[in-house]
């Protein structure tokens, strides 16, 4: 019995020359397969086997998959495919995000599985013996199928490896490292992905053959190559880390190492400041207060109490640095106490006045009312300081700076974008874009330009500065960055191995009602040097009856681009949906010729 493996993008099928019109997939994240299975004349497919739960490799299983195929997935992950709707509906899992695992990108309904499994399974399928390994790193559940027939050994590895040296995607890695929550993780779950690659050639298969990317005959050799980069990669992530001051047992290791920033020391505060959580207050000469972030209740006692206890008169203005819940939580409540206008970059204003137009980590679902959107470099007086707004996409893209002149000092209030150990860019959901004039090397380049006396970090209590030579070497580090982590994924540019928000809906979240027609518009960001096509769709649930047009944008290097959907809502879509109120919406995306299956999603939520 002669067994055929054919690679059709993210479906891998088994089909043995005499074994009728069976066969058995590995993965099925969109339906192009079925041309194949037509051409061989296969019109029964016995299984289906998961790696894990991540969309873009399952969701072409609703197109596949009859009542006779039997669906098996890691039982770790089951949840996620069986009974999805516990993730869409938890509010736990769409505000106050910290942690990646799981990641979002899964099935938009529920599916009937047969059977969860993990390390030790094993069966029989015709001539073909087939064994599963526990496989976590680029998700916590991950397996590979170990499938042994005619004196071959092959490794169906999920996305464990993309090639040798790559990875599809590096937001995945993003987990827990010693800390509390995924948030701080930075390509956190590298050990336990290279982990699970060596156990996978410990097996001396044949090949390896992934969910994305190239089937490897050298399984060591590629692993190798990969630990060798992802190595690299990290140790230059850590040379400039910000979280060497905040946590600096997770980098005993890298102590002295060369081509790491010395930390620099602290800076003492002015006295017309105070520092209460992640809130600084400047009180001008004349005790008015200018208050910037409020992240909590707590905070705002505080600042109530020092008015109580005379430290100031007022407060007669607030900026708001960045959208993260511990800075913003608390504001709503904030603006009622002391009603006085609020300022923010334009950038993050978007975001705080309307957050469920996002998904993003640490995300507040607090509306902030913004009474004065800024433009980049806008400068305006407060009593005797002159303040001038940047936009400032340090640790988040969606980020603003503030430039304090007065008192013969120049102070710059960078949110939570430096700490004297470096640059905050330890969550890759955050979107710290490399690249020159992007990021934090536009960061960077505006500390160059002017020379603060005093940075200030809204959760440090000391002031610092970086020196030429400190910015010079963060700058080259970054630059260095932008070309190892370009190797280390299979795209033209690192961003779109690091930014998972390349590709995001606008709104991500709306309310919608029977009868209407509801815009959603798909953006892009085109990380690379050259012209780029997309073209997307929406995924409708089948019971709407109704299909939305692909269309198709251009869009120049280095811009963004987006294409917007009419879509007209039928009149009775509560009952075709259901008990759920919140619908998922995938968006089935093609980019640079590239299918990358429905590789994000939007949410409609139903209302009377």
């Amino acid at each position: 019995m002669e067994l055929f493996v054919y690679r059709i993008l993210s479906p891998l099928m088994l089909h043995f020359k005499d074994f009728y019109e069976r066969a058995l997939l590995i993965d099925c994240g969109n339906g192009i397969v079925q041309a194949t299975l037509t051409t061989l004349g296969i019109t029964q497919i016995d299984m289906i086997l998961f790696t894990h739960h991540h969309r873009d490799s399952a969701s072409g299983v609703t197109m596949l998959a009859t009542a006779e195929t039997q669906l098996h997935v890691p039982a770790m992950e089951r949840p996620w495919f069986d009974a999805v709707e516990t993730f869409w509906n938890d509010p736990k899992t769409r505000w106050h995000l910290y942690n990646v695992h799981p990641h979002n990108v899964m099935l938009a309904t529920s599916i009937s599985v047969h059977a969860g499994v993990g390390e030790g399974d094993h069966w029989q399928w015709g001539a073909a013996e087939i064994w599963v390994f526990d496989t976590p790193g680029h998700t916590d559940g991950s397996v590979a199928y170990l499938i042994a027939v005619d004196g071959q050994r092959f490794v169906f590895c999920g996305d464990t490896i993309y090639a040798p040296g790559q990875l599809w995607e590096l937001y995945s890695l993003q987990k827990q490292d010693q800390t509390s929550t995924d948030y701080h993780g930075f390509l956190g779950d590298r050990h336990r992905l290279l982990q699970s690659l060596d156990k996978l050639v410990a097996l001396a298969p044949d090949a390896f053959i992934p969910t994305h990317g190239q089937i490897m005959h050298e399984p060591a050799t590629a692993v190798a190559a990969l630990r060798q980069q992802l190595e690299h990669c990290y140790d230059r992530y850590v040379a400039i880390s910000a979280l060497r001051h905040y946590f600096p047992w997770m980098f005993t290791a890298f102590a002295n190492r060369p081509g790491h920033m010395p930390i620099g020391p602290g800076k003492p505060v002015p006295d017309f400041l105070r520092h209460i959580g992640t809130t600084w207050l400047i009180i001008a000469d004349n005790q008015e207060a200018f208050v910037m972030d409020c992240g909590s209740p707590a905070i705002l006692r505080a600042i109530q109490q020092l008015q109580t206890d005379g430290e100031f008169s007022a407060v007669t203005a607030c900026w708001v640095t960045h959208y993260h819940d511990d800075h913003v939580d608390a504001m709503p409540d904030f603006q009622v106490a002391f009603p006085c206008p609020t300022y923010a970059d334009a950038i993050v204003a978007a975001v705080i006045e309307d957050p469920r137009a996002f998904r993003l980590p640490c995300i507040s679902p607090a509306v902030v009312r913004i009474d004065q959107r800024t433009a980049d470099r806008e400068s305006w007086q407060w009593n005797e300081f002159r303040l001038t707004a940047y936009t400032f996409p340090g640790q988040t893209y969606y980020h603003g700076g503030l430039l304090v002149e007065g008192h013969n000092l120049r102070l710059f209030f960078a949110g939570d974008s430096f700490t004297m150990a470096g640059i905050d860019d330890y969550c890759m959901g955050n979107r710290n874009l490399l690249g020159a004039g992007v990021g934090y090397d536009h960061c960077l380049a505006l500390m160059a330009e002017l020379q603060p006396t005093h940075i200030f970090n809204c959760h440090v209590e000391s002031a610092f500065a970086f020196t030429g030579d400190e910015i010079a070497f963060m700058r080259t580090n970054l630059a260095e960055r932008e070309k190892l982590y370009t190797d280390l994924v299979p795209w033209d540019h690192a961003n779109y191995g690091l930014d998972e928000h390349w590709v995001r809906c606008y709104p991500y979240e709306q309310d919608v009602v029977a009868g209407q027609t509801v815009h959603l518009r798909v953006e892009f960001t085109n990380h690379s040097t050259l012209t780029k096509i997309a073209s997307c769709r929406p995924i409708l649930p089948q019971a709407w009856g109704r299909d939305v047009p692909e269309q198709e944008i251009t869009i120049p290097p280095k811009q963004d681009g987006r294409i917007d959907f009419a879509i007209s809502m039928p009149d009775v879509v509560n009952k075709l949906c259901g008990q759920s109120h919140r619908v998922v919406i995938p968006i089935e995306v093609t980019y640079d010729g590239n299918v990358l299956g429905q590789f994000r999603e939007g949410i409609f939520v139903l209302t009377a």
